[in-house]
């Protein structure tokens, strides 16, 4: 069993002789505690039960999805995740995550047995893949397993925590953007996972394919970037993201209608991916050739709206799917992989975007719709 314990989704598969014969999605349930990482940290220090009830929050999480997957004969579960949700899945403090100058408190996790945990898995080893730092977990680090990169290119997993790593000749370096869980369908009333019935792709006004053919019930991320770029291109919306002509909410489906106050996460959402990637880039005085794009909400995305409507740079883009869950699942597989995650995890140099003035910038150029 490969596990991707996101911030807000949950992302899971079963996989027999290497091939994937199951999966399963649900949100986490440690949403009830804040939509981002800081909000969970500080939750910890609200009572001294609140890191175990953070941490059964992940693990009920978890286990509503082995039970889907139907875990009886599983050798054993891989798990990648950002670092604070690793560690609040271990019932470990990540308290030091969330003040200067954002130290882990540890990268790498012990094996464990899943009764211990309290996963619903009978007494298999449960693998955690190790943490690159406080804000670029083992999710980058199973994206760098899983996608090699060359100077110029980045990595870039577009969730609730936008994590990045650049590839240049001097080095590796990574970043972390707070994007929020817009994308992923929290917050936003109309918003959805990539489920049947979620609008995929947006192409105006009452124009839209919908995930399963279903009549549309939401939007998803992807058709979340379409409605800014394509409504933005048709004059409906201005350059900060205001309806035109002027009006509180717009009807983009049959039932499935995004307020103003909707559209300005959308937009601090984009511009923090932007700024992170931008940032990155100048500081590392390297001109970007190639992007790849981890997530699931990549795997839906249209480059070129995400090129027009300024999240990403007009650069060589590729979808490589969630190299998180891809990597958890090598691990599964391969367990003898466990050398070589710990190798790659002291590869980037983290650089802190709150150390950048030019991160500043870049997020308020980032909130315009060119």
């Amino acid at each position: 069993i490969a596990v991707d314990l996101g911030t807000t989704t949950v992302a899971a598969v079963k996989l027999c002789n290497g091939e994937i014969v199951r999966e399963a999605t649900c949100f986490n349930r440690q949403s009830r505690f804040g939509d981002n990482v800081i909000t969970r940290i500080n939750h910890v220090g609200t009572s001294p039960g609140a890191l175990e009830e953070l941490r059964m929050a992940a693990v009920e999480s978890v286990n509503e999805l082995l039970d889907r997957l139907e875990p009886d004969g599983a050798a054993r579960i891989a798990l990648a995740g950002n670092t604070v949700m690793s560690c609040l899945f271990h019932g470990i403090d990540p308290s030091p995550i969330g003040v200067m100058p954002f130290t882990p408190p540890c990268r790498i996790f012990p094996v464990r047995g899943a009764a211990e945990l309290g996963l619903r898995a009978g007494d298999i080893p449960v693998l955690t893949v190790p943490a690159i730092a406080g804000y670029v977990g083992g999710d980058l680090t199973a994206g760098l397993l899983e996608t090699p990169l060359r100077p110029g290119e980045l990595l870039v997993d577009i969730g609730t925590n936008c994590e990045i790593i650049l590839q240049t000749e001097q080095g590796m370096f990574c970043t972390a953007a707070a994007a929020g869980p817009a994308f992923e369908g929290a917050g936003i009333h109309c918003g959805s996972r990539a489920v049947p019935g979620a609008i995929d792709h947006y192409f105006g006004r009452n124009s839209c394919s919908v995930i399963g053919g279903a009549a549309p019930a939401g939007l998803c991320g992807s058709a979340m970037i379409d409605f800014l770029a394509v409504e933005r291109r048709l004059g409906h919306l201005n350059e900060f993201g205001r309806i035109q002509p002027p009006a509180d909410c717009f009807e983009a489906a049959p039932g499935v209608t995004i307020y103003e106050w909707e559209i300005e996460q959308l937009l601090k959402a984009k511009a923090a991916v932007w700024a992170g990637i931008a940032t990155l880039a100048a500081y590392c005085r390297t001109p970007v050739k190639k992007l790849f794009l981890a997530g699931g909400f990549a795997r839906y995305l249209d480059f070129g709206n995400a090129v027009a409507c300024g999240m990403l740079p007009d650069c060589e883009l590729e979808a490589v799917g969630n190299t998180s869950l891809g990597g958890a699942a090598r691990l599964a597989v391969q367990p003898g992989l466990a050398a070589e995650l710990e190798r790659l995890i002291d590869l980037p140099k983290d650089i802190p975007l709150n150390l950048l003035d030019e991160f500043e910038d870049n997020y308020i150029d980032g909130l315009l719709l060119p």
